[in-house]
């Protein structure tokens, strides 16, 4: 099943992200266990997500290299600056963000090429 990601889905699948993304950080800050192991979950669950709805191999590679480079991006200049409870809870939802956004970015391209050759 090879179907163009929506942007409505897109907005939804963030949304559940961010919200695992803020929930999880907020109970391993409360717990005193400082670690991003709230951004495996996320990124198992929109892999499911991708794979079981939308099965693109360029796109979801690409979501996963720019996901990944958000990621470690944020944490390391967001640790300094705000704390590492705070970078711990921003940094995956934002990468997040970026990951669902890229399978509907290259959907809209694909999309284009192939009009553009008819």
């Amino acid at each position: 099943m090879r179907r163009n990601v929506a942007w409505s889905e897109a907005a939804l699948a963030a949304a559940a992200c961010w919200a695992v993304s803020v929930l999880g950080c907020t109970a391993s800050a409360a717990l005193a266990e400082p670690q991003l192991s709230v951004a495996l979950f996320i990124g198992a669950g929109l892999m499911q997500w991708f794979w079981a709805r939308h099965r693109s191999w360029p796109a979801g590679v690409a979501a996963d290299l720019v996901g990944a480079a958000v990621l470690f991006a944020l944490v390391d200049s967001l640790r300094p600056e705000l704390g590492r409870y705070v970078a711990d809870a921003l940094a995956p939802g934002a990468a997040a963000t970026v990951s669902v956004a890229v399978p509907t970015l290259v959907g809209r391209v694909r999309e284009r090429r192939h009009a553009v050759a008819r």
